[in-house]
């Protein structure tokens, strides 16, 4: 029953929540090789979220509004490693997960639904654990190194 409440909350971020319809892909630019299969990955979730056996909501002590740069990225830089190191050993025993960050939409909401005190704590994002469905996963487009690297200056 909490799973179907949390994929309620995922729904309303994705602005789907009372209608059952799917957005149109407005939000497609055409910029972003493959961005067509993102955003069908996210909409696809709205109909599993529901049946997933476990769901992971990171949460980092304090909250980032209004925190100095500097804090922000001590937050940041402690919980992604964590996140991720997590992701992995998922992956080694044959289950997925992906990290859906939609839901701070709904951050407050899904605070008050698990006991979570908001003012204490940030969610880092949702994080539904299943097994995946084969093992052929594919690289999601990065751009090329060339456009995000620079060696010694910008």
């Amino acid at each position: 029953a909490l799973v179907a409440k949390l994929a309620d909350e995922y729904k309303a971020a994705m602005g789907i929540l009372n209608s059952g319809a799917m957005p149109s892909p407005r939000y497609l630019k055409g910029d972003t090789p493959r961005e067509d299969k993102l955003l069908e990955s996210a909409y696809a979730l709205v109909e599993k979220l529901d049946r997933m056996p476990a769901i992971l909501i990171p949460l980092m002590p304090g909250r980032v509004e209004g925190a100095s740069v500097v804090d922000q990225a001590s937050m940041w830089g402690s919980i992604v490693q964590a996140v991720w190191s997590f992701m992995l050993a998922l992956r080694s025993r044959g289950l997925g997960s992906i990290w859906a960050t939609v839901t701070s939409r709904r951050e407050k909401e899904i605070a008050e639904l698990l006991g979570i005190p908001f003012e204490e704590y940030t969610q880092v994002g949702l994080f539904p654990v299943a097994y995946t469905i084969g093992t052929d996963f594919k690289k999601a487009w990065r751009k090329p190194v060339a456009e995000v690297l620079s060696y010694n200056r910008f």
